[in-house]
């Protein structure tokens, strides 16, 4: 086992006069929409989608390695979760775009969020 160099806590009175620790209820919100994000893919769709919307076949070749099967999976959960939208159209042969919806593109301040703190704190990550 490695030694950790992990910094102590700073504590700041204004940072966290009064903090406390979350309701049970507000854990189980953001097990939910961390549940919703999290897979094999879907932080990979949701940021490939942020340029725009996209047909099937595209969104499989900018994900090299990606199985036909776990990208109809993901994407279909996305959609269930109103991250993803799916419009399928009437033509032959048939066309299907996805694209983020309201959620999803609400979801990229929160994605740089995670993004910064990792680069603050990925000296002292381990991947599991």
């Amino acid at each position: 086992m490695k030694n950790q160099t992990t910094e102590p806590r700073l504590y700041d009175e204004d940072e966290c006069a009064g903090c406390t620790g979350p309701e049970p209820i507000d854990i189980l919100r953001f097990q939910r929409a961390i549940r919703a994000i999290t897979g094999k893919w879907k932080i990979e769709i949701v940021c490939i989608l942020v340029e725009g919307p996209l047909r099937f076949g595209e969104l499989r070749r900018r994900l090299p390695g990606v199985t036909q099967h776990m990208l109809t999976e993901q994407l279909r959960d996305l959609a269930n979760n109103g991250i993803v939208i799916r419009s399928a159209f009437a033509e032959i042969p048939p066309r299907v775009e996805y694209e983020l919806s309201q959620a999803g593109i609400d979801l990229m301040p929160t994605l740089r969020e995670m993004r910064d703190w990792m680069l603050k704190y990925e000296h002292q990550l381990t991947v599991s």
